[in-house]
């Protein structure tokens, strides 16, 4: 029993919490719609001179503002629908920002590399001031930074492998959650961890770290700075300590089993309070987060391109979510609803009042007369019917359509998604994720002068 609660529920535990990690690991990229790119230029572009950037580029079937048309007309009743239409006046809302300053171009993805080229040129050689929404899929500096801060550390702790024990989890979250305020708060726990190691397993340990001031600080800040990130970060942080916590005590448990098994078994004489946790050699090692820190800022600055119009303009982009919202914006649903308003106009009577939004299983019936024994008889014929049939044959008529529709985005996203807009799902500019990152930066600065001042807390002598 006691073997089952010192290793197997710990390990466990540890492993679901690996587990959940994976699933809901968060990439920071910008990209708003699957399967495209999102060029954004000022809403005095000539669009000619957009489009001809892009064909030159060798961008094709480009969906824009200026190339789409009614997706579909009825035969029986061919006439253009009224520009009142709540669907095609609705779609125009994808073409631009919230406040209308830009103009957004889509391109497939198959052609991303050469909107990157389309992109620059438009920026170099017309000075128009274009832009992507999306750079890069994955921050790997965040996660190298953290690695690399944990080796230095590594070199000098004592006891090396229960630095590495302590470290590793935190390390797997900047793999999962790779933003750069995640990425210095983990510094912060590297070098608390760091300050910890040497006091392992001593007598008194535990409240020798409940009551040591740099720790105290630097866990917290730590674990603030990753819910002022985000939420979920926090919570995963969390969670991870928690598994780094649970790795310790399995570790623990085995060094205990180990020695037991030996006929003589060291004691270790001086307790925690007598280690001198923080000293003027470890205090030096704050060099390591300060540096971590400041290159990780300077990174931020640099990749979310604060000068550029879609930060320093605070654009809001149409992009789909996952929760129902009223934005007008019309989805893949509104355009079903639209083809079958389409489709069923001609049967539809003059004098009748019909919804704009048709109910399941609604249908649309017609008599029709032929012979029989009896003479002529009238039956009635099911012309349509408002269902998932009738959805699937409107939604695969958008293949069909011989130009760059709006509707072939709308396709192509996950079904049962609205449009809200949104400042998109990457790591951009914030005035609170700076504040944060000099704030992490400024921490460790602070206990060093502590420190040097003489003005000593904990162990420190």
């Amino acid at each position: 029993m006691n073997y089952i609660k010192k290793f197997v529920i710990p390990s466990f535990i540890t492993i679901g919490i690996f587990a959940l990690l994976l699933v809901l690991r968060t990439v920071p990229t910008a990209k708003l719609w699957k399967g495209f790119s999102v060029l954004y230029v000022p809403c005095d572009t000539d669009a000619k001179v957009v489009m001809t950037e892009l064909q030159n580029a060798g961008c094709e079937d480009v969906i824009s503002f200026y190339n789409q048309r009614i997706p579909f007309v009825n035969q029986f009743l061919p006439i253009k629908s009224d520009s009142n239409d709540s669907y095609l006046s609705g779609r125009n809302a994808y073409f631009f920002d919230k406040d209308r300053t830009v103009t957004l171009y889509y391109i497939p993805d198959r052609y991303s590399g050469h909107a990157k080229n389309a992109c620059e040129n438009l920026i170099k050689k017309h000075s128009i001031n274009a832009g992507l929404d999306s750079k890069s899929s994955f921050p790997l500096l965040t996660p190298v930074i953290c690695i690399l801060a944990m080796l230095f550390l590594f070199i000098y702790a004592k006891k090396k492998f229960v630095f590495l024990t302590a470290s590793l989890f935190p390390i797997i979250f900047t793999f999962t959650m790779p933003f750069y305020t995640n990425a210095a708060c983990v510094c912060l726990y590297l070098y608390a961890a760091f300050l910890a190691q040497k006091i392992w397993k001593r007598k008194g340990s535990i409240d020798c770290l409940k009551n040591n001031f740099y720790v105290i600080i630097l866990v917290a800040a730590s674990l603030a700075g990753t819910f002022f990130s985000s939420f979920v970060s926090g919570l995963m942080f969390m969670l991870c300590l928690t598994a780094s916590i649970l790795l310790l005590f399995v570790l623990s448990n085995y060094e205990t089993y180990k020695d037991s098994k030996l006929r003589f078994c060291p004691v270790l004489i001086r307790n925690a309070r007598l280690m001198n946790m923080v000293n003027s050699n470890s205090i030096k090692k704050a060099l390591i987060p300060i540096g971590s820190i400041l290159i990780l800022f300077v990174l931020y600055i640099s990749s979310v391109n604060i000068f550029a119009a879609a930060n320093s303009g605070d654009l809001s982009f149409p992009m789909p979510t996952r929760y129902n919202v009223e934005t007008g914006i019309p989805n893949l649903n509104d355009y079903i609803v639209w083809n079958w308003n389409v489709v069923t106009k001609p049967y539809k009577s003059l004098n009748t009042v019909y919804s704009d939004f048709p109910e399941e299983g609604e249908s649309v019936v017609i008599q029709r007369f032929k012979d029989s024994d009896d003479g002529v008889i009238a039956t009635e014929e099911v012309l349509y019917c408002f269902d998932d049939s009738f959805r699937k044959e409107a939604v695969s008529l958008i293949d069909d359509l011989q130009y760059p529709a709006i509707e072939k985005l709308m396709k192509n996203q996950e079904s049962g998604f609205n449009v809200d807009y949104s400042y998109g799902a990457g790591e951009k500019f914030s005035l609170v994720n700076i504040i944060l990152m000099v704030v992490l930066f400024i921490i460790p600065c602070a206990l060093m002068i502590v420190y040097r001042n003489g003005r000593r807390y904990g162990n420190a002598n």
